[in-house]
């Protein structure tokens, strides 16, 4: 993974100060220098100091399908959404239906429902079919 912050921003304040702002949540830090800030946005963002995130997979809970699901929305999905500093995870899959959380920059991001429902999951019933994904629930 990459350690960028791929939609932060860093801006310096007048009084010598800086802020970090992730563009598509508004989401905000600040720290006395640059570094500060940037490292105090990977902790709200839930990443370690090399950009990785913290968050536990949960393929491992899985088997059969839902852990194919799992490792899918782990690996490609995650992917995708980290240029936004964000990731999903399987939180629950039964009868079709996939429970799925979406972390990091995604949280509380205003367009993560959006990006769930017409992103992940045409992503998902793509990759596995819409007579084994039938729909996707957020979970907070």
């Amino acid at each position: 993974m990459s350690s960028e912050l791929d939609s932060v921003i860093i801006i310096k304040e007048p009084d010598g100060s800086f802020v970090a702002v992730h563009t598509p949540s508004g989401k905000k830090t600040a720290g006395p220098t640059m570094d500060a800030a940037r490292d105090a946005m990977r902790e709200l963002l839930g990443m370690d100091e090399h950009g990785a995130f913290t968050e536990p997979l949960t393929s491992g809970r899985f088997g059969g399908l839902g852990r194919d699901v799992a490792l899918f929305l782990e690996g490609p999905v995650s992917n995708m959404l980290q240029m936004h500093s964000g990731f999903a995870r399987l939180e629950a899959f039964e009868a079709g239906v996939a429970h799925i959380r979406l972390g990091g920059g995604c949280e509380g991001c205003p367009s993560s429902l959006i990006t769930l429902l017409n992103g992940v999951r045409t992503q998902l019933q793509d990759e596995f079919g819409e007579d084994q994904i039938l729909d996707v629930i957020p979970v907070d």
